[in-house]
């Protein structure tokens, strides 16, 4: 009996190992092994061309799945994002129409961001409804704002900054690609390195902790919801520079299961408490990579999203998986 105790050690510890790799290495285990196998199925996919149309496309995706990350490590849930984008576009084109002034327009849809997330955060936190429903009464009430201020049309933005933001490089780096790598090293400075991440980890491990603990969590939950609203402003105004136009199609549901999709790959909690930043652009990365890759493949919209659907839910059950066998290694 004594000669099977290192025997038990020894795979316990192997055990550990395993969960460890899986916890914090299994998103980017999965990101080289899609490369690989679109490394092989289409050359195209590896070539610079192709890297630099990827470092675009992930750009509005990763601004809604920052804020996506915070909210969903908070516990809660915004479903409106995706249409917060499409009326934050909307209000740009609108008052760049009206004005001619651009700092004017991209301001009004950041303040818009911020606006659309103090809504919600309100609705949530003095109204006390749950997450879901409040932000699914609100993404019906933008996406109808969307179409009243835009008429249903589309309106062309052209401005040298438009076109910089959108087309601009720098050493051969898009402009906007920078800009978003800027914004996820602030969104890891707060998360890790501020008192508001502290606390976003707090609310979302354990509310009444948290409130017992001096939080205020609804002024904090408010922020929180503030902090992503203001992200999806500055998705528009990197959407329409890249477009060079405003139309109540910009954003929407697709880009809002793709931030959610990004969010729960890269290793956020549906339950709160969990997440990273790194873990969310390893996440946005492989949803984009995703993406492209059926593309480049010439597979069908229809399968594109049935796809995207299976993914989540992998996703999901990956990470209930790799916890439980964490909760068994610990016993």
């Amino acid at each position: 009996m004594t000669e099977a105790a290192p025997t038990v050690g020894v795979r316990d510890s192997r055990s550990s190992l395993k969960h460890i790799i899986l916890r914090d290495y299994g998103s980017i285990l999965l990101l080289a092994m899609i490369c690989v196998i679109m490394g092989i199925l289409n050359p195209r996919f590896l070539s610079s061309g192709n890297i630099v149309n990827l470092s675009k496309q992930m750009i509005p995706v990763g601004l809604v799945a920052l804020g996506a990350m915070f909210v969903m490590i908070s516990g809660g849930i915004d479903l409106s994002a995706g249409f917060g984008v499409s009326l934050s576009a909307v209000l740009l084109g609108v008052v760049y129409l009206g004005t001619n002034n651009l700092f004017l327009a991209i301001l009004t849809a950041i303040v818009t961001g911020a606006i659309i997330g103090s809504i919600n955060g309100l609705i949530i936190t003095k109204l006390g409804l749950m997450p879901f429903i409040a932000t699914l009464g609100t993404m019906s009430a933008y996406k109808g704002l969307t179409y009243i201020f835009s008429f249903g049309r589309m309106a062309w933005v052209k401005h040298p900054v438009i076109y910089f933001l959108g087309g601009g490089t720098v050493f051969e780096i898009p402009v906007s690609f920078i800009f978003l790598l800027i914004i996820y090293f602030v969104g890891y400075l707060i998360l890790n390195r501020c008192r508001f991440g502290l606390y976003v980890m707090a609310i979302g491990s354990n509310e009444k902790s948290a409130i017992l603990a001096g939080i205020n969590v609804r002024l904090y939950k408010l922020y929180i919801y503030v902090t992503a609203g203001i992200l999806t402003g500055l998705c528009s105004v990197i959407l329409v520079s890249r477009l060079e136009m405003t139309a109540p199609t910009i954003g929407g549901i697709s880009l809002l299961l793709d931030a959610i999709a990004a969010t729960v790959i890269g290793g956020t909690s549906l339950l709160g408490g969990k997440g990273s930043v790194k873990g969310t652009f390893v996440g946005v990365v492989i949803i984009t990579i995703i993406g492209n890759a059926l593309n480049l493949l010439n597979v069908s919209p229809y399968y594109r999203d049935t796809f995207k659907g299976l993914v989540i839910i992998g996703a999901v059950f990956f990470d209930r998986f790799v916890s439980a066998r964490g909760s068994v290694a610990k016993q």
